[in-house]
């Protein structure tokens, strides 16, 4: 980080605006040593920080990170959500990292088994709150993800035990009673595991589709695959080409953003398993306000009417497949048909990775999507109820192995070479 950023933000510190202070003397088990002590400011707004401070740590290869991304949200007012941002300071005042924390109330029947959900629904005629918690979370809003950025030399070990302690001091302050840090892939485990010795279990969330990019184009992505999943792919798009069905791409979309919201709202209420934020219309009309390079709502549109859309986040690296919407009606491979364009889109930004989101797996392995396994940490701030979060099955676990043998090994290359 220059010096410059770190001026910049002592100098915003004095700006008005909710702010607490908590320090924290962290073990560095790892160096053998005790770390530095940290000091997390916590704000109440990303506002209260200027864009080009809080970016310095980002970097240009995690949008869902960015102050733009964060400030889109924070101003969609999603129902329900409370947002805090933790900037974490070294003995100096120097900003050294810093995490987003939200808070929304969370349905946890959604995840139990039929007769659980149907006991619970009884209960809560008398009692409101069974299986159901105020979480206090650090995570990416609405996509998956860690939200923590560190500075580089930076212990994260150190940091995230003083991140852990502040959102401890969150849930306190605002009666929170359950404390939720995601998403870490296997090799981030070694760094946050010691959680566990702060009363964390280590539970699974819902793994991660993601296809690593290796073409140089889309025509070479498509004679990678194995001929079935070509051929399937091919006789899709052509009987979408027969109906009319086309892609355009919309840079300015704001206008539409109450449509858009609309068939959103469709999907997710058609949609099983477990669910929690449902994105507004002020959520599309905020996420136009990024960067051009960084935002573009596919459109599947016949004779200009838009049937279906999705909308698609880029960095230097990344490309994010967000939030599929459509219109009432049965489906009609609207989805597989934006998807393809996602990934499309992404050989020619020249992305060095494409990510697909949560759930959907079977379909998306069509496209050759691998499964990230992600690692959640949570805890309860009630020590009873701790004890019953210990005996509960790892729900969210899933089989991460591949669905299907989408590309051809490069023996099957060689050989239809010669």
């Amino acid at each position: 980080m220059s010096e410059d950023a770190v001026t910049l933000e002592l100098r915003e510190s004095t700006a008005p605006g909710p702010r607490w202070r908590s320090g924290a003397r962290v073990p560095d088990r790892q160096a053998g040593r005790e770390a530095p002590r940290l000091q997390v400011e916590v704000l109440e707004s990303i506002h209260d920080i200027a864009a080009p401070t809080w970016d310095a740590l980002v970097g240009n290869a995690a949008v869902t990170r960015t102050h733009a991304y964060l400030a889109a949200v924070e101003d969609a007012a999603i129902a329900g959500c409370r947002h805090f941002y933790l900037l974490v300071r070294d003995a100096a005042g120097g900003l050294v990292a810093h995490a987003c924390v939200y808070q929304l109330d969370t349905d946890f029947a959604q995840l139990m088994p039929a007769p659980v959900r149907r006991l619970a629904a009884w209960v809560r005629r008398r009692w409101p709150g069974v299986l159901a918690a105020r979480v206090t979370e650090c995570g990416s809003p609405l996509v998956a993800g860690t939200s923590l950025s560190v500075a580089d030399g930076c212990s994260r070990h150190a940091v995230m035990g003083a991140i852990e302690t502040a959102m401890r001091g969150i849930a306190r302050r605002t009666g929170s009673t359950l404390l939720v840090l995601r998403d870490f892939e296997a090799a981030d485990c070694a760094e946050y595991d010691f959680l566990r010795t702060r009363g964390y279990k280590r539970v699974c969330n819902l793994p991660l589709a993601r296809i690593e990019v290796r073409w140089p184009s889309y025509d070479a992505y498509l004679a990678a695959m194995r001929g079935r999943y070509r051929k399937d792919l091919r006789r899709r798009l052509r009987r979408a080409a027969r109906d009319g069905r086309t892609v355009a791409r919309r840079s300015e979309f704001a206008g539409d953003a109450p449509r858009w919201a609309a068939q959103a709202a469709y999907v997710v209420a058609g949609t099983r398993g477990f669910k929690r934020e449902t994105v507004n219309a002020a959520y599309y009309a905020n996420m136009a306000r990024l960067p051009a390079a960084a935002r573009t709502l596919l459109t599947l549109e016949r004779n200009g009417r838009p049937l279906a859309h999705g909308l698609v986040l880029a960095d230097a690296e990344h490309t994010v497949a967000t939030f599929f919407g459509r219109e009432p009606g049965n489906a009609s491979g609207e989805w597989f048909q934006l998807m393809d364009a996602v990934v499309a889109d992404a050989i020619a930004r020249g992305s060095r990775r494409v990510e697909l989101g949560l759930g959907s797996y079977e379909a998306k392995a069509l496209f050759g999507a691998e499964l990230v396994p992600l690692y959640v940490y949570t805890c309860s701030t009630r020590r009873w109820l701790n004890a019953i979060i210990r005996l509960v099955p790892d729900l969210m676990r899933r089989d991460t192995r591949a669905r299907h043998r989408v590309f051809r090994a490069e023996r099957d290359r060689a050989d239809d070479r010669t």
